[in-house]
């Protein structure tokens, strides 16, 4: 693999656009690399919180583990996006799981170099506020999904917004069924249901782990008169 190029990372990410040059360099020699294989644990729930990381490759799922050995998927991090970011103002242990769901690189940034950093420059200050109020934003959306829409347009909204991030409409599910499941706040039974309901209509093929979408205006169309599946 071609060396990899940290100060060129660091500067295209969005949280150190407005840094300087020499800011840049000085928190280049505190950025580490993290190689991930596929399913190793990044950090368990209740581990200090040491660094922010950023994803230069690969796909990390942040779960909270149930007493019964399921996972509760929180959210999925892909290239280019951070987290971890809270917990440096916390002083607090991370309250998730970070495991990779594929071969992943991560540059981790420790918690005194990103706070110097922080207090030299408001910029960055706010911009960090953004990055975090966004996820914030992000989660309430979240909660109102599952309070406000039945599962068949939970799965809808999830196929659609998976098809844009993917600009295709043969969707590569990123997640096993049963953690797609998870990530919607539905039972395994409740999404196989749903995805042979729009199978069903001719909205969806299946193919294992690819969903082809028919026409997704058809399936808008539909998301907005579906009745409630239970």
């Amino acid at each position: 693999m071609a060396k990899l190029n940290v100060l060129g990372l660091l500067e295209n990410h969005a949280l150190f656009h407005n840094i300087t040059a020499i800011e840049l360099s000085e928190l280049q020699k505190e950025v580490g690399k993290i190689d991930l294989a596929k399913g190793l644990t990044l950090f368990r729930k209740g581990d200090i919180a040491e660094h922010t990381y950023i994803v230069v490759f690969g796909l990390i799922k942040l779960s909270i583990p149930s007493p019964q050995g399921n996972d509760k998927v929180l959210e999925l991090i892909r290239p280019g996006q951070s987290f971890g970011e809270a917990m440096m103002f916390l002083d607090e242990p991370y309250p998730f799981h970070a495991e990779a769901l594929e071969s992943t690189l991560l540059l981790k940034i420790p918690r005194k170099a990103l706070l110097q950093l922080l207090d030299r420059s408001p910029a960055i200050s706010r911009q960090m506020m953004a990055g975090l109020s966004f996820r914030l934003l992000g989660f309430i959306r979240n909660v109102e999904r599952y309070s406000l829409q039945n599962a068949s347009q939970r799965v809808i909204d999830y196929l659609l917004q998976t098809s844009a991030m993917q600009s295709t409409n043969e969707v590569r599910l990123e997640l096993k069924k049963h953690l797609v499941a998870s990530l919607l706040n539905l039972t395994p039974e409740t999404l196989s249901r749903v995805l042979h309901q729009l199978r069903d209509e001719n909205l969806i093929k299946v193919c294992g782990s690819t969903i082809h979408i028919g026409s997704a205006d058809a399936l808008k169309s539909y998301q907005q008169n579906v009745p409630a599946l239970h």
